[in-house]
C-alpha cells in the first residue's frame, strides 16, 4: 500500500520482486519443518526487499511516479505468505511493519501517521494472503478458470477496494488530500500490482504450482514471450510515432501465443516483462504511455492495457490447460470403453480355455497315484490356471464388464471388510487410520467389487506411505465434492452433482511425479516395473489395481479423483451416489438386524455407573454378555481379569481420562483384547465420528445403539451380511504406481 498516493516513488522496478526460484521468492518452500534461524533470516530479507520497494529516496510530487502506476511491495509479501502455515505469519508481518516504520523516517509525516500506514501495509498483505488461501487455492496453484475468477474478483477488486478506502482515509486525515482521488490512485496502483505480479510469483515460486505444472508448459515459450514482450515495449518507446493500437495488438498476440504454448507460467512471465519494461520507460519519460507525451491519460491507458492483457492471457492459458485435462479424461474414457469391448469377448473365452486346462490337470492328478513325479508339475499347472483366472477377472473389472448385481448396502460395512483385509498386508512401520460417520452411508453397489476397489486404494496408499495412511468416509448432500473433484489433478468417471458418498484415502508419501499423474488409471501401467518399487510378494505389479478402482467407480455411476504432486501427500477420492430417500428404506439395516454376538463376554470399564449400565444394556441387545467394572476396582492391576480376558471378545472403555490411561494400556496388554473407546468429546467439526487406528476403535461424541453396533463391528471384524465375495483374490503386485 503506497503511503502518499501518487506523491511517492519507489526507485526499484517491479522486476526486483521476481528473484526466481533461487532467490527471495522461492521461499514458499518454507512449509518444510521450521528452522528458527532460517525463518529469522528470511524475515530480514523480506523486510529488506519491502523497504527497497517502499523507500522514499526517489519520491517526487509528479503524477508520473511508480506509486501512481503500480505498487509491487504488498504483492511480494502476499506471495511469500500464501503457502506458509498461519503460525509462521507473525514474524514476517512484524518484519513488514518494522520495515515501513524505518521507511517512514525519511518522510515529513508524524510517527503516528507512519505507524498507521505501516499497519495498513501489514493488514493488506495479510488480507491478500488469507483470502487467497481460504477462498482461491490453499497452496497457490491457480490452475482453473474458477480459481482465476475468484482470484480476480476477491483480491485486485474487493480486497484492494477495502484497503484503498482505509488508505485514503488515513491520507485525508494526515495529509488533508482529496479522499476520492487518493482512493482511486491506491485502488489502481495496488490492484494492478496484485493482478499482474501475484499470479506470476505464485506460478514460478510456489512449490505446489511448480509440481502440478501441465506437461505442456514449455520454459522456452515463457522465455520467448518475455523477450518478445519486452522488445515490443522498448520498440514502442524508442521508435517515434509508434501507434498504441499496433502495440496493443502485437502484445496481445504474443501473450495469447505464450498462454497457448506455455500455459499460465509463460503468460505470467510475458505480462510481467511487459509491465516491467513499459512502466520503467513510462516513469523515465519514454514511450507512448509516458505522462510526458500523454499526460495522466497515458498513465491510465498503460494501466488499462496491462490489466486487460493480463486477464486475457491468464484466462487463455488456464482454459487451454483445462481443455488438455478434459481431453485426457475423454481419451481415458475411450480407452476404457475399448478395453471393455475387447475383454467382453476375449476374457470369457480365455476363461473357458483355462477351465478346460485346469479340468484336465485335476483329472490327471486324480488318476495318478500319490507320490509320482507327475503330481508336482500338474499342481503347478493348476496353480497357473488359478492365476490366469484371477487375471481375467481383474481385466473384466477394469473393463467394466464385471457382474451387474447390485444391492443396498451400508458403505461403512464394506470399508470395515476392506480394512480387515488390508491391515495384515501393511508394510512394517505404516499405520492405518480409519474415520467413518456414526450414521449409515447407504449406497447400491456390488459388494465384492466395491470392497476390492477400496482394498486396492488402501494397498496402493500403504505401499507409497512413509508411515501413515488415512481413510475418511463422509456423506455429502451438497455439490461441494463435485467442485473439488473438478479441480483434481486427474480423475475418471463422473463428478457427482448430487448427494454422494465421499471416500478419501490419503498417504504421507512423496507423491506422484507429474509425468505419471495422467497415467495412474491406465490398465497395465505401473512405474514399479521400471523403478523396482517396494511392493510385497513376487514381481513388480500388473498395473491393474487402480484401473480396477476406476472401472468399478465408473460402473457404479461414480468417479475417482486424485490430488498429488512431487513432494506432496497423495489423496484418492472415490465418489459414489447415495441412495435416494425412498430407496434407503430397502437397506438391510432398517429391518431388525441379527445379533452380532452369541453370548461372548465383553468387558465394560467406566467410572459413571449409569453410563456403564446403559452400555451394558446396548451390548446385551447385540448378543453379548457384558461384564462391567469400575476403574477404581482395578487399581491393584489388571491381573484379576486375565482369566476372564481369555474368554472375552472385546474391551469397552467409557471416557478414559489421563489418570486411567496407564491402566487402560496395561489392561489391554494383559488381555490382548481389541479395544473400543467411547469418548463424550465431539469429533472434528462437532460431529460424532468413529475412528480406527492400530487396533483401537474410538467413538467421539454422543452415540446411540446403531453407532455402538457399527463400532463393535469395526473392532471385532463382524458383519451384518456374509463376507463379500471378492472377484478374485487380491494380487500382492496390483496396480501400485510409485513416484
Amino acid at each position: 500500500m503506497q503511503r502518499n498516493g501518487h506523491a511517492e516513488l519507489a526507485p526499484a522496478s517491479p522486476a526486483k520482486a521476481t528473484a526466481g526460484p533461487g532467490g527471495m521468492l522461492a521461499m514458499p518452500a518454507l512449509d518444510d519443518p521450521a528452522n528458527p534461524f532460517r525463518l529469522a533470516l528470511l524475515a530480514v530479507l523480506l523486510a529488506f526487499v519491502y523497504a527497497i520497494l517502499s523507500t522514499p529516496a526517489a519520491y517526487t510530487s509528479r503524477p508520473d511516479t511508480l506509486a501512481a502506476i503500480i505498487w509491487p511491495a504488498p504483492a511480494v509479501g502476499a506471495a511469500l505468505l500464501w503457502s506458509l502455515p498461519y503460525r509462521r505469519w507473525p514474524v514476517f508481518l512484524v518484519a513488514i511493519f518494522l520495515s515501513m516504520m524505518l521507511v517512514g523516517d525519511a518522510d515529513p509525516l508524524s510517527v503516528g501517521a507512519d505507524a498507521a500506514f505501516a499497519l495498513l501495509n501489514v493488514f493488506e498483505v495479510a488480507l491478500y494472503a488469507f483470502l487467497g488461501r481460504r477462498l482461491v487455492c490453499e497452496k497457490g496453484d491457480i490452475d482453473s478458470t474458477r480459481k482465476l475468477a475468484r482470484f480476480t474478483l476477491l483480491l485486485p477488486l474487493l480486497a484492494t477496494s477495502v484497503v484503498a478506502a482505509l488508505g485514503a482515509t488515513i491520507g485525508a486525515v494526515t495529509k488533508h488530500t482529496e479522499w476520492l482521488e487518493e482512493w482511486r490512485v491506491m485502488l489502481v496502483g495496488n490492484g494492478l500490482a496484485v493482478l499482474v505480479l501475484l499470479p506470476a510469483l505464485l506460478a514460478w515460486c510456489s512449490r505446489q504450482a511448480r509440481a502440478t505444472a501441465s506437461p505442456g508448459d514449455k520454459p522456452a515459450a515463457a522465455v520467448a514471450a518475455a523477450v518478445l514482450a519486452a522488445a515490443l515495449m522498448a520498440a514502442a518507446a524508442l521508435l517515434p510515432g509508434f501507434p498504441q493500437e499496433v502495440l496493443r495488438a502485437l502484445l496481445s498476440l504474443v501473450l495469447v501465443w505464450a498462454a497457448i504454448a506455455g500455459g499460465l507460467r509463460a503468460a505470467s512471465l510475458g505480462v510481467l516483462a511487459a509491465a516491467t519494461v513499459g512502466i520503467g520507460l513510462a516513469v523515465a519519460g519514454y514511450g507512448p504511455y509516458s505522462p510526458a507525451h500523454g499526460g495522466e491519460e497515458g498513465t491510465w491507458e498503460l494501466q488499462v492495457d496491462l490489466a486487460g492483457m493480463a486477464v486475457l492471457s491468464f484466462f487463455v492459458g488456464i482454459a487451454v490447460n483445462e481443455r488438455q485435462k478434459l481431453n485426457l479424461r475423454l481419451e481415458r474414457a475411450r480407452r476404457f470403453e475399448t478395453m471393455g469391448f475387447l475383454t467382453g469377448g476375449i476374457a470369457h473365452d480365455f476363461n473357458n480355455i483355462l477351465g478346460a486346462v485346469g479340468g484336465y490337470a485335476e483329472l490327471a492328478v486324480e488318476r495318478e497315484q500319490a507320490g509320482l513325479p507327475v503330481r508336482a508339475p500338474l499342481g503347478e499347472v493348476a496353480a497357473a490356471v488359478a492365476r490366469g483366472k484371477d487375471l481375467t477377472e481383474q481385466i473384466l473389472l477394469a473393463g467394466r464388464r464385471g457382474a451387474r448385481t447390485r444391492q443396498a448396502s451400508d458403505l461403512r460395512d464394506l470399508v470395515s471388510e476392506a480394512v480387515a483385509l488390508a491391515t495384515p498386508l501393511l508394510p512394517p512401520g505404516v499405520r492405518l487410520t480409519v474415520r467413518v460417520p456414526v450414521a449409515p452411508v447407504p449406497v447400491r453397489v456390488h459388494r465384492g467389487q466395491l470392497t476390492r476397489a477400496i482394498l486396492n486404494l488402501l494397498r496402493n496408499a500403504s505401499q507409497a506411505a512413509a508411515g501413515r495412511v488415512e481413510l475418511r468416509l463422509t456423506a455429502s448432500a451438497s455439490q461441494l465434492p463435485a467442485g473439488y473433484a473438478r479441480e483434481a489433478d486427474t480423475g475418471v468417471g463422473d463428478t457427482l452433482e448430487r448427494a454422494c458418498a465421499w471416500l478419501d484415502v490419503l498417504d504421507d508419501g512423496s507423491g506422484v511425479a507429474p509425468a505419471h499423474v495422467h497415467q495412474l488409471f491406465d490398465p497395465f501401467f505401473s512405474s514399479r516395473s521400471s523403478q523396482g518399487g517396494k511392493g510385497h510378494g513376487k514381481g513388480h505389479g500388473t498395473g491393474l489395481g487402480l484401473a480396477i478402482v476406476a472401472g468399478v467407480a465408473a460402473d457404479h455411476a461414480g468417479g475417482v479423483a486424485v490430488w498429488t504432486g512431487r513432494g506432496e501427500r497423495t489423496r484418492f477420492c472415490l465418489m459414489l451416489p447415495l441412495l435416494a430417500g425412498q430407496e434407503t428404506l430397502q437397506l438391510p439395516l432398517v429391518a431388525p438386524p441379527p445379533p452380532l454376538g452369541q453370548g461372548e463376554t465383553v468387558l465394560v470399564v467406566a467410572q459413571d455407573a449409569q453410563a456403564r449400565e446403559r452400555t451394558e444394556d446396548a451390548l446385551a441387545a447385540l448378543g453379548f454378555e457384558p461384564a462391567g467394572y469400575d476403574p477404581a476396582a482395578l487399581a491393584g492391576g489388571p491381573q484379576a481379569l486375565q482369566g476372564l480376558g481369555e474368554q472375552a471378545e472385546l474391551l469397552v472403555w467409557l471416557d478414559p481420562d489421563a489418570a486411567t490411561e496407564n491402566l487402560l494400556v496395561a489392561l489391554r496388554s494383559s488381555t490382548g483384547l481389541p479395544l473400543l473407546r467411547c469418548s463424550s468429546a465431539e469429533g472434528t467439526g462437532g460431529e460424532a465420528v468413529i475412528t480406527q487406528e492400530a487396533g483401537v476403535v474410538t467413538i467421539s461424541g454422543p452415540f446411540d445403539g446403531a453407532a455402538l453396533r457399527q463400532a463393535v463391528k469395526m473392532a471385532t471384524g463382524r458383519s451384518d451380511a456374509p463376507p463379500a465375495r471378492r472377484d478374485g483374490d487380491v494380487d500382492e503386485e496390483e496396480g501400485k504406481l510409485q513416484p
